[in-house]
């Protein structure tokens, strides 16, 4: 079976534990943004059975015929997929995907070098005080702008055209300040020193503050956007049988749970919690929640304005 998933993203327990239980071969490339999924999908899939999808790239892949119908919920470890999970925008009924894992966006930084105020995303992009030279965002155009459009005032997928003239120079105007714009490595690179303040998923987070515990993590006052990761088969999948067995099997909770204590990301599988230690996990609580923005995918005008601001931006 071939699976297309993000960096660093399934724990290599549970993938040792599934072909021994299975006998099933995995082989595993690897990808940085959900865009750059969907880029290579588009572009042939080079065979690929499954693929880690988030969500807000679904409706779009479903709609062009990329995506197999699996119909989860019929599966027979399908009534592990929490009941909050199963009629989730992207995919009502679960008739393209499995859940895999909740996302946060967020930042992370070092306090004892980022002396300055880091409570927004407009105190991330606006420099901190010793942060120069020291900050890496992803290389994801839906995270950056997302959050950029936060800082200016305003909110994600907008349709007014002043809103992307201020990210514009947003963007522009931190773009000394970073070291690096890339989507890989941010676990190492901020526990290890080599930057100081980051955007940041809350697992990966996690996972940095597990070797330094200095680390701090930031839901901005403006907002955050949440979101889903999934697993779904391609249309054109080779090896479909053995795809749905991969799924079916990692709704098992005690295999959700190695992922968990791999990825410190939060998961939609129902009872985990008997086979997990305590995690260190980092989540917002019920008040820093109510200030989550699900991700949703922008209309075709939006996403343009996007592309445009990321060329720039990235030029």
């Amino acid at each position: 079976m071939n699976l297309f998933n993000f960096t660093n993203a399934i724990s290599p327990d549970a993938l040792e534990k599934f072909e021994e239980e299975t006998s099933i071969r995995v082989n595993v490339d690897v990808f940085s943004t959900p865009e750059e999924m969907v880029a290579k999908i588009r572009a042939g899939g080079a065979g690929y059975d499954v693929v880690n999808a988030q969500d807000y790239v679904v409706p779009d892949l479903a709609a062009s015929d990329l995506l197999m119908e699996i119909n989860a919920l019929d599966w027979p470890n399908g009534e592990n997929i929490g009941e909050d999970y199963r009629d989730l925008y992207f995919d009502e009924g679960r008739k393209y995907t499995t859940p895999y894992q909740v996302l946060y966006e967020g930042i992370g930084v070092n306090p004892e070098v980022v002396t300055g105020p880091v409570n927004s995303w407009a105190d991330f992009f606006a420099t901190p005080e010793n942060a120069a030279g020291i900050m890496s965002v992803h290389d994801g155009q839906t995270l950056v702008i997302n959050a950029a459009l936060l800082a200016v005032g305003s909110e994600a997928c907008t349709t007014d055209a002043a809103a992307y003239e201020k990210v514009d120079r947003l963007l522009e105007g931190v773009k000394p300040s970073l070291k690096l714009v890339s989507s890989d490595g941010t676990i190492d690179r901020i526990a290890g020193g080599e930057v100081a303040l980051s955007t940041m998923y809350d697992g990966a987070f996690s996972r940095a503050k597990a070797q330094d515990p200095k680390l701090e993590y930031v839901f901005p006052e403006e907002g955050f956007m949440t979101g889903y990761t999934n697993w779904a088969i391609l249309a054109s999948a080779p090896n479909p049988d053995n795809a749905k067995i991969f799924m079916n099997w990692l709704l098992l909770p005690e295999n959700a749970a190695l992922n968990i204590e791999f990825g410190k990301y939060n998961t939609p599988v129902a009872g985990v919690d008997e086979y997990l230690e305590p995690a260190g996990v980092v989540a917002p609580d019920a008040e820093t929640l109510q200030r989550g923005i699900p991700t949703v995918p922008c209309g075709p005008d939006v996403q343009e304005q996007y592309d445009k601001v990321w060329t720039r931006f990235k030029g």
